[in-house]
């Protein structure tokens, strides 16, 4: 269009001034159109030139194009360059009425009328293709950075596998250089192994033939030759007319996440064997109470497998009142932090049989430090618990048949404390029977009465001799002095070691105590 242009323009001063087609010609073209004299005075403006710069009337026909063009352009080389050629094209910013710059390509061309130099000057309103070109930049700008700081190895090559870019980590990743890499040929190259050619070439058949390429994991090689785990993925890039242009290969190294899977599966594995070898029952909880990891003990517990167990609560194992009291505890360690310990708890059975369990819990942590859960471990103490109460329907059974006997009675350990005794027995010394438990005769005799039942106690337990119907003197809470006759004999366990000594004091009136005895 310029070139017909110009040509017209040419032809002007051979054609009468009232030409109708050189009007219509500069009146339509689609740009702002000037004639100017060779110093830049404006001469003729057309229709758009006005609409584009915001001017009316004869306004612009005041101006120049250094009014209209902004300033840094060297008019000086403009003119030499025009003078040499005819013509120039470069690109500028039109300078509007109201200040505002449009960038605009100007062409300018040179011819005579009437013997002067003259020039059709011709502004261009480019202003979508700078922003095409802004948004280029930042597009290539971003690529670039995607491309070059991505965690993952990237590799544009063609068809042929002829690599034709590579980025930084792609680099790093396999110690090679950047220019180790440029013009070479990827299949060619030390860095595919026997086991990952066959994947990548597999992954280039995929992409041409279904468009789409499926992630694979497996290995590639290092310059060192020490073969890397990795997982590659593959996609192309389209020309027009949806033509294949260059493929694009991605390779993460999964070397480090591998062997990090590694020691969590053997972590795994140490864990649940160790559980499992633990009699008691083990568990893991999250923060809704949810069983994580339990052991063979604690799924036993419940009659249920190791994997029913996991994602369940206590509300469905247990009843209702149970579940929430356990639910409640949970939630107490996690929002206070603070472990329970030995803690005593009878847990109910489908059969209908209560079981004891002495329970611990902890908070559990992540590496934050934040509380994720709970940690528990109970172990079974229904047997004890049932012979404890037993113990205590025995004990309790003695103590009422020793409460009916005249005479005082004690059971006393190897130290001479004593274990258990009758009424007659505390009474001698205004006290209660379970006063007198873990307390010695020091504590209610003489230190002369007192250190001789300490060494009659003492030959009794270490003779295994019993010692019957000995004359004590003995001094009564109220001061009174009595006389006694006691018997001791060793107390025995089930094997017939000596672990005590049990005593009985009957009391003597004086008048029966021989003088001697007496002196």
């Amino acid at each position: 269009m310029l070139e017909s242009t110009e040509r017209v323009l040419e032809e002007k001063p051979r054609a009468s001034s009232s030409d109708d087609r050189y009007k219509t010609l500069f009146e339509r073209i689609n740009a702002a159109a000037f004639l100017t004299s060779f110093e830049g005075e404006i001469l003729e403006a057309n229709q758009r030139s006005y609409e584009f710069l915001g001017y009316e009337g004869s306004m612009l026909l005041r101006l120049s194009l250094f009014d209209i063009l902004s300033e840094g352009t060297d008019w000086a080389q403009c003119k030499d360059e025009l003078a040499a050629r005819g013509c120039l094209t470069f690109e500028n910013e039109s300078i509007c009425k109201d200040g505002t710059r449009i960038p605009v390509e100007v062409s300018i061309s040179i011819f005579r009328v009437d013997g002067k130099l003259v020039m059709l000057v011709l502004l261009w309103d480019i202003t979508e293709r700078k922003n095409q070109e802004k948004r280029l930049r930042e597009s290539e700008k971003k690529y670039h950075g995607l491309f070059e700081y991505t965690t993952d190895g990237i590799v544009v090559l063609d068809a042929h596998g002829d690599i034709h870019d590579v980025n930084t980590r792609m680099c790093e990743m396999l110690d090679y250089a950047k220019s180790d890499f440029l013009s070479k040929n990827l299949f060619s190259m030390n860095v595919l192994t026997a086991k990952s050619l066959p994947v990548v070439i597999q992954q280039f058949e995929q992409l041409l033939s279904e468009k789409n390429a499926t992630s694979y994991l497996t290995e590639i090689k290092n310059k060192r030759g020490c073969v890397l785990d990795a997982e590659i993925s593959s996609f192309f890039l389209v020309k027009k007319n949806n033509e294949v242009d260059n493929f694009v290969l991605i390779v993460r190294d999964i070397t480090a996440r591998n062997e990090a899977e590694k020691k969590r599966a053997l972590a795994q594995e140490l864990l649940v064997t160790l559980m499992d070898s633990i009699p008691n029952p083990v568990y893991f909880k999250d923060d809704q109470n949810r069983f994580l990891l339990v052991n063979k003990a604690q799924a036993a517990y419940w009659n249920m497998s190791t994997a029913e167990l996991v994602g369940k609560t206590d509300s469905e194992v247990l009843p209702r009142e149970q579940a929430e009291k356990q639910s409640l505890e949970d939630s107490l360690v996690m929002g206070s932090g603070l472990a329970v310990a030995n803690k005593l708890e009878c847990i109910g059975q489908e059969d209908g049989l209560d079981r004891w369990a002495l329970v611990t819990k902890i908070p559990r942590y992540n590496a934050e430090g934040e509380i994720i859960g709970t940690m528990g471990i109970s172990r079974d103490v229904t047997e004890w618990k049932h012979m404890e109460e037993e113990s205590a329907r025995h004990w309790g059974y003695l103590q009422s048949l020793m409460d009916m006997l005249p005479d005082a009675v004690a059971f006393k350990d190897m130290e001479h404390r004593f274990i258990l005794v009758n009424k007659a027995m505390a009474s001698r010394w205004n006290t209660r029977p379970e006063a007198m438990v873990g307390k010695t005769t020091f504590d209610f005799l003489s230190q002369e009465q007192a250190h001789i039942a300490f060494e009659n106690d003492s030959k009794v337990v270490s003779t295994g001799a019993p010692m019957l119907d000995s004359l004590e003197r003995v001094t009564g809470a109220n001061g009174s002095e009595q006389w006694a006759s006691v018997t001791r004999v060793p107390r025995l366990n089930r094997d017939g070691s000596i672990i005590g000594s049990l005593c009985i004091w009957r009391d003597v009136p004086k008048e029966r105590v021989p003088q001697e005895s007496q002196n």
